[in-house]
């Protein structure tokens, strides 16, 4: 038994290291799977693992912090102060080490044969409402990254095939060139995938469309679900997926105006007030409670400055003196006048 724990323990130093060759990992799955001693020493390492690796992460996390304090684009009108304060710490990438503890067996053919579940580490990053944030990738592809989103990549990223993210909100994305590696990014039910190029994502939960739209160069859309739904898109063009339709289609928009929020400007053509004063909502970290029947036909287009207060912006939208609003707290109800 004693030998048995011993060869095993220098298995997995081989194996957590990177080392393992194809007949030391054959032999450890022999040992796991029977010598239950060795399933209980690979659970300790691994832990042992993940704890000797958070000086490392904790490192990469003060990097982080230095870089976003210096990147950080939050404005304010002249003559007053930022009012909205941000967290720096919660922009940092917050890393989650997921250790394979337990040991999982498949049978083919009535062969058990063992699947060894290697740590793996994650970069989570997440913007709070209200604010604004800039990111590099180990690859040097810039990301700016909108209020309310979160986007997490594996901390290998760079010596993957693929270069993957997986995004919740929405962001802008300058992608460093790579041809033989492509940039695929996982937004809920939609895939892009590019080799190098400048393109919007909005995937926010709570919106009924995921949309693409294409600044510079090509990119190739298509829908996770099925896999049957897929365009390349050119700029100035934009991919649209209805998830409650679990549809995908494309139109002609103007590429400028999407990614206008990343130079802190709201450009909108032709867009429902309804639609416009969800996305103030969300940049102004507001709850805005529509009870209103006009506002699904009134259509704004036009560039919003987004140093202007939240009061300043619903007057100048209110450019017939339609509506009545009222704040509390977090909360801001606008209904007919």
């Amino acid at each position: 038994m004693s030998n048995s724990i011993h060869e095993f323990d220098r298995l997995m130093l081989d194996y957590l290291k990177g080392d393992i060759t194809p007949e030391d990992r054959q032999r450890m799955t022999e040992l796991l799977h029977k010598d239950a001693s060795c399933r209980e020493k690979y659970r300790e390492m691994s832990r042992a693992y993940a704890i000797a690796s958070v000086p490392w992460f904790e490192r990469r996390k003060k990097q982080n912090l230095d870089f976003l304090r210096e990147k950080l684009d939050l404005r304010s009108s002249p003559g007053r102060t930022l009012v909205r304060r941000v967290r720096v710490g919660s922009f940092a990438a917050m890393v989650a080490l997921l250790i394979g503890l337990g040991i999982r067996f498949i049978y083919l053919n009535n062969h058990p044969a063992e699947v060894i579940v290697p740590p793996v580490s994650y970069c989570r990053i997440e913007i709070p409402q209200g604010a604004q944030s800039k990111l590099i990738l180990p690859d040097s592809t810039s990301v700016y990254l909108n209020g309310g989103t979160i986007i997490k990549y594996d901390a290998s990223f760079q010596n993957k095939a693929e270069r993957e993210v997986y995004l919740n909100g929405e962001a802008y994305f300058e992608v460093a060139k790579n041809a033989e590696k492509p940039f695929i990014v996982h937004a809920a039910d939609l895939n892009v995938k590019v080799l190098g190029t400048k393109f919007n994502v909005s995937s926010y939960p709570d919106e009924p469309n995921i949309k693409v739209s294409l600044v510079e160069g090509r990119v190739k859309v298509s829908a996770a679900s099925d896999g049957v739904d897929k365009f390349y898109l050119s700029p100035n063009e934009q991919a649209v997926y209805d998830k409650a339709k679990k549809t995908l289609s494309v139109r002609a928009v103007d590429a400028g105006s999407q990614v206008a929020w990343t130079t802190g400007r709201l450009v909108f053509v032709n867009e429902t007030l309804f639609h416009i004063l969800k996305t103030i909502g969300k940049k102004y970290d507001v709850q805005i409670l529509i009870q209103s029947r006009k506002m699904n036909t009134e259509y704004f287009s036009g560039s919003i400055d987004a140093d202007l207060t939240l009061d300043e912006i619903l007057s100048y939208l209110d450019v017939d003196n339609k509506f009545v609003w009222r704040r509390k707290g977090k909360t801001v109800v606008i209904a007919d006048r």
